[in-house]
């Protein structure tokens, strides 16, 4: 009697073998997808106290302490990228030519920004604004000048592979920057 593997019995462990790492190899992709989206959220929330902390500081651009202090800027009509912005006017509003040398942050391929909401509705576009020396934290309503301040901004991020969202809230009355 000869003892070994017959065809049969070896087509059916590589079978299992190839679905078993075509398996491991989906979730992996599955989970790479999920941290690009949890990255790009924290690297938001690394942005959004980053101009807080410049207006907290007072730091200078091009010599003087902008009047509006420092802000993130987000507008629907261009989901890959928001802006971080030294508001040199002090409208407490994003302008054409108020982007920091850095300030462009451009989100991974194939995250976007999917929705952008005031604690009035969503909107189109949404600035958070730090005026120093405190700093106050204003989210002004869309087109309206002088300033009415809206309670809270939530900024929404989709990965658009998996379709799984994260969603980056700025709080004005608590100063409080987190991701739900």
């Amino acid at each position: 009697m000869k003892k070994g593997f017959t065809i049969i019995e070896l087509l059916v462990s590589m079978g299992i073998f190839i679905v078993v790492t075509t398996m491991v190899v989906a979730n992996f992709r599955a989970g790479s997808r999920s941290d690009e989206l949890k990255i790009s959220a924290e690297t938001l929330i690394s942005n959004l106290r980053r101009a807080q902390n410049m207006a907290l500081a007072g730091q200078l651009t091009d010599g003087v302490t902008p009047p509006g202090g420092y802000g993130v800027y987000f507008k629907l009509a261009d989901v890959n990228r928001y802006v971080i912005f030294a508001d040199s006017n002090g409208n407490l509003i994003y302008d054409d030519g108020e982007a920091l040398d850095d300030g462009i942050i451009t989100l991974p391929q194939n995250v976007i920004i999917e929705k952008i909401e005031k604690s009035s509705g969503p909107v189109l576009s949404g600035d958070v604004v730090f005026r120093p020396p405190k700093p106050t934290i204003y989210i002004c309503k869309t087109g309206v000048i002088p300033c009415e301040t809206e309670d809270a901004l939530f900024v929404t991020l989709k990965h658009t592979l998996s379709n799984k969202i994260q969603q980056v809230s700025v709080s004005r009355i608590s100063g409080r920057i987190n991701v739900e």
